[in-house]
Parts: structure tokens; C-alpha cells; sequence
């Protein structure tokens, strides 16, 4: 028995799966057993792919034409997405047309009148077109939700002189109601972190020391994925007065210190992690995974790096993993109540709706001119997993689990003074075969 487990991929996994799969009324386990745990099949072992990550592949240079380029390729992703509902006409076409109108375009200004109605400007490669909202619409309520430079589609009636959309229908490029998340095909568990902080003197230490005790129990023996939601260390001069606040104050000993934090967790648990805007790298997003110094620091054998945001595929299940500078945005832009620092996820909701990540070009967030754009979100995935916020919150929209997972630091003078209240040692933890969450809190 042995022999045969020390043959497999992975021997740690696969004494878990054994474990978890010994038939009722087994005492001691025997080869004569394998065939019925494993039927044909070949013991498992942690099954990782990355997409989406542009580390080394940036090839933007601040030029007009790489800004051309990120909103035609943002354009001609999300239009094509829209365009399978609703058959769109190109923007100059539409006046050569007479009754039900359907356009898709991205959204270059956004107007409130006299009267309260909102008129939005629609353009796409062929021209420009002014879409009217009426404010007694059903649909104006929507009006809410838009911002400027993403793509929406809408249904409506040409005015009688042909110069104006009266909207009857506004479209997201959105997830699919119907959509049903890929999972994994055998009992396996990922823990989802973000915002550890190390090297601040609010790094919560000890807490930390209480969540690797904890995976080293019996109670944590399914879970082999760990993912890092970015801010893995506190950084320097991230905010006015940030001095203070920190431990250790150069920046390759706060990741040192973060690699001795990493050593506590089990060695068979796979750790992918994405940067946040804490870590040494560039604030514009999409970010590369770190530079070449930081990553052979960060380098071993089950540690993964990659770009953020990054679709990380564990045992056949799509996380897609955003550090989410983003949400600041959208929860100062959005009315709703409902989309709050006291509810993240539904601030992700509204990114999942749009399939974007970061739709407004030059405000809170910053974004890098590539030729593509990395922040579209091509692929659905059955995981959404954020942080930034250092709040926690979970929920589920069209089947895609939304989670931001709060943080690893406790209150920093800048948050006294900014009246945010984190949410710390929260893990939660994803059964990767039913996608059902349970969530573990330290203190």
C-alpha cells in the first residue's frame, strides 16, 4: 500500500481521497480495496491551468493608438456577447430603419435633462447615436447602474425625425440566467484569502497562526488549494502617512517576512496568488504578477503567480481572481443601497452584469492601454473571488458564487479616519464538487 501511494502524483492527496473514500466497515485498508475506491479511474492529484494572465505579455506604451485598441477590443468582446440576443443594427444604419430599433454600442456620455429624463450616448466603429430614457420607463431605474465606457444594448422606437432612440429595453452584456458552473468530479476544497497584509503592525499574527494550525487538522484534510486575492504584503506609500501603520518598512523584507507566514501552511496545498494595489507592482490595471526579484522570492513548488485578474481553473472549476480596486468605484457611482463596503458582493454582482471588471476608463480605477483588453470577463466562471474592500460578504447571482473574502489586518489609523470597519480571519472555504461554501472564522 505504500508502494503503490508513493507511485502517485500527488501521495499526500491521495492518502486524503483514501481517507475520505474507505468503504463502511473497513478497518484496515488493503490494495483489494483500490479498485473499488478508484473503479478505472487513476488516484487524483491537484489539477491547476491559469488564463488570462498577461504577466510578460504587456505591450502597451501610452500611445492613442494602444487606447484605440483596448476599447475596440473591449467593443467587439462585449458587442459580440450582446449581438447572440439581440441582432443589433450598426449606430448608422438605424435611421434607414422604421419601427423596433435594437443597438449595441459603448456608452460615451451620459445626461440628465431639464426634466430628469437621461439621454445616452451610444457609439460604435460606425458612428455615434443619443438614446432617450423617459422617466415614468419601467427601464429607468437601470439608467442607475450605467456607467460610462461600457457596452449595453438597447431595444426602442425611432423618434419622428429620426434623431433620438426612445428606449424600451436596455441589455447588460450580463450571465446567462440558465448558466450552469463546471465543478469538480471528486470531494476537494479550496480556502479563499485575500488581503494579508504582512508588514503592517496590523497584521493579525496571530490569527493567521490559528488558521495554518487549523489546516493541519482533520477537518481541513480536503482542502489542497489556497488562493490569495492579492495584498499579500502592506506595501510602502500607498497612502499619506502609511509610515505609521508599518512593521517592517522595506518593501523585499515585508515579502520575506510574508514567504515565513506561507511556511506554516500544510506543503501539499497548492497557493495561487494574484498582486493587489498594496504589493510592488504597477497600480494600473491589468497588473503582472510581480517582477523578477519579488518572484523568485515567492517561487516554490506549490506556489503559483500570476496576473491580476487571472481565470485559475483548480480541478476543473473557473475562479476568476480580482483584487478589486474596482468596487470603489462602483459603490460610490451605483445609488442603490444595496451595493455597500456592508455588502461587496453585490458591487461584484454589478461587474459580473456588465462583464467587465473595470468599466470606467480614467476614474478611481487605473487601467493600462493594452491592445487587449484583459479586464473583459470572456469566460463565466463558476467562482467570483475578490477582496480590497477588507469586508466580507458572499452571494450568488445566475449560479456564479460571488465571495470577498475580508482581510488578515485589523483597523489601520487611515481606516479609523475613513470609518471602515474590516472584517478579519474570515476563510472561506469552497467545496470544489458542490460549490457550497462554509465559512470559518479566527479570532
Amino acid at each position: 500500500m505504500v508502494q503503490f501511494i508513493n507511485t502517485t502524483p500527488d501521495p499526500t492527496s491521495t492518502i486524503k481521497f483514501l481517507i475520505s473514500h474507505i468503504p463502511k466497515g473497513i478497518f484496515t485498508l488493503e490494495m483489494s480495496h483500490i479498485s473499488d475506491i478508484y473503479g478505472n479511474s487513476s488516484p487524483p492529484s491537484p489539477s491547476i491551468s491559469i488564463s488570462n494572465d498577461m504577466t510578460g505579455n504587456s505591450t502597451g506604451s501610452g500611445t492613442y493608438d494602444d487606447f484605440v485598441s483596448i476599447f475596440q477590443d473591449r467593443l467587439s468582446k462585449l458587442s459580440s456577447i450582446l449581438s447572440n440576443r439581440i441582432n443589433p443594427y450598426p449606430l448608422d444604419s438605424i435611421k434607414k430603419n422604421s419601427g423596433e430599433v435594437r443597438v449595441v454600442g459603448m456608452v460615451s456620455d451620459i445626461q440628465k435633462t431639464n426634466s430628469n429624463h437621461v439621454i445616452l450616448e451610444l457609439e460604435d466603429i460606425t458612428g455615434t447615436f443619443s438614446i432617450l430614457v423617459h422617466n415614468t420607463s419601467e427601464i429607468f431605474h437601470l439608467t442607475d447602474e450605467i456607467l460610462l465606457d461600457e457596452v449595453i444594448g438597447v431595444k426602442g422606437k425611432l423618434s419622428s425625425d429620426s434623431e433620438i432612440l426612445f428606449a424600451e429595453m436596455i441589455y447588460f452584456p450580463d450571465v446567462p440566467s440558465n448558466f450552469r458552473p463546471p465543478h469538480a468530479n471528486r470531494p476537494v476544497q479550496a480556502a479563499l484569502l485575500s488581503d494579508i497584509h504582512v508588514g503592517s503592525k496590523h497584521f493579525t499574527s496571530e490569527i493567521w497562526s490559528d488558521f495554518t494550525n487549523w489546516l493541519k487538522t482533520p477537518e481541513a484534510e480536503l482542502i489542497e488549494y489556497l488562493l490569495i486575492a492579492g495584498d499579500l504584503v502592506e506595501g510602502v506609500g500607498v497612502y499619506p502617512g502609511q509610515d505609521i501603520d508599518l512593521a517592517i518598512i522595506n518593501i523585499y523584507e515585508q515579502y520575506e517576512a510574508f514567504i515565513e507566514c506561507l511556511k506554516d501552511i500544510p506543503g501539499d496545498i497548492s497557493i495561487i496568488m494574484i498582486p493587489g494595489n498594496h504589493d510592488a507592482v504597477r497600480l494600473a490595471e491589468p497588473q503582472p504578477a510581480f517582477d523578477s526579484e519579488i518572484r523568485n522570492l515567492l517561487s516554490s513548488s506549490n506556489t503559483h503567480l500570476t496576473s491580476n485578474p487571472s481565470t485559475v481553473v483548480v480541478d476543473g472549476v473557473p475562479i476568476l481572481m480580482y483584487h478589486g480596486v474596482s468596487l470603489d468605484e462602483i459603490i460610490a457611482e451605483t445609488p442603490s443601497a444595496q451595493v455597500s463596503y456592508e455588502a461587496p458582493q453585490n458591487a461584484m454582482i454589478q461587474l459580473l452584469k456588465k462583464r467587465h471588471l473595470a468599466p470606467q476608463f480614467g476614474s478611481r480605477t487605473r487601467i493600462s492601454p493594452e491592445q487587449k483588453d484583459y479586464l473583459v470577463i470572456d469566460q463565466i466562471p463558476s467562482i467570483f473571488h475578490s477582496g480590497h474592500v477588507h469586508k466580507f460578504g458572499y452571494g450568488k447571482y445566475h449560479n456564479v458564487l460571488a465571495i470577498n473574502s475580508g482581510c488578515w489586518q485589523s483597523q489601520t489609523d487611515f481606516q479609523k479616519r475613513a470609518n471602515i470597519t474590516p472584517d478579519v480571519g474570515y476563510a472561506p472555504i469552497l467545496d470544489l464538487d458542490t460549490l457550497n461554501l462554509t465559512i470559518r472564522k479566527f479570532s
